[in-house]
């Protein structure tokens, strides 16, 4: 049975690949539950010091699949599930690098934004389309990579961006030309793994604490949860208090 995340190390690099080709590597439930498995796995590799995350066949993810079949409860636990993986990926112990080719938009560039830095192929587009799609996700990890007038532009308006744009505005670190994304992040991943071990993990913590990061992510996750369950309805749903539960649990008990 084909992996819906294909697992591959290369040197101190564990490479985590969104594995379905023919929908353009969307994520439905079992994609996101590997995608959780992968990166725990990763974090208890001691062989592995930088994680790093692309997609198959030219392209980083279309986002969630909106084709799964999902009554409420389903949906809800997917959510739960997305939720999950921006925590686990925005604050994954060790350094994490996305490879963007083609699009990335929805889930995929969550997951992107909640990586430690980007490496895009000229060709590649972005969107954050939740005020489109009536989901509020978007802000917590974009705010702090562009800044916030940009952040609300690209998050209110749910317009696609190019990686020229995205380069500009500091949401990708490195632009390389189509086809090498894969190949950058690795020679980034190794230049990273060169450096002191524990030094750079102390680093990533003192990044995570300075930036508010996992508090922002906490508090998306708990709206996003709280408006899948209220089946859209954004009357029931509070401004989140990002000192909520999900900071209080433990990084390996995330799992919806």
């Amino acid at each position: 049975m084909t992996r819906r995340v294909e697992v591959e190390d290369r040197d101190a690099a564990r490479v985590l690949t969104l594995n379905r080709p023919h929908v353009r590597n969307a994520m439905d439930t079992a994609l996101l539950g590997e995608l959780l498995d992968a990166f725990a796995d990763a974090v208890a590799a001691d062989g592995v010091r930088v994680v790093v995350v692309t997609g198959a066949a030219g392209t980083f993810s279309a986002g969630a699949d909106l084709r799964e079949p999902l009554d409420h409860a389903a949906g809800v636990r997917r959510m739960d599930l997305f939720a999950a993986v921006y925590e686990a990926v925005g604050t994954c112990p060790k350094p994490t690098v996305a490879a963007v080719e083609g699009a990335c938009v929805g889930g995929g560039v969550e997951v992107a934004a909640a990586c430690d830095i980007r490496v895009a192929a000229a060709t590649a587009t972005f969107r954050f389309p939740g005020a489109a799609l009536g989901i509020p996700v978007g802000a917590a990890k974009l705010v702090g990579l562009v800044g916030l007038g940009a952040a609300k532009d690209l998050v209110f308006t749910a317009r696609t961006f190019d990686a020229a744009e995205a380069l500009r505005l500091g949401f990708v670190q490195r632009v390389v030309a189509a086809g090498e994304a894969r190949d950058a992040a690795l020679d980034l991943a190794g230049a990273i793994a060169a450096n002191a071990d524990d030094a750079v993990r102390f680093l990533k913590r003192m990044f995570l604490g300075f930036s508010g990061t996992g508090d922002r992510i906490a508090a998306e996750n708990d709206a996003l949860h709280a408006v899948a369950e209220a089946g859209g309805d954004y009357t029931a749903v509070t401004m989140p208090d990002p000192r909520l539960a999900w900071t209080q649990r433990t990084w390996t008990d995330r799992r919806p």
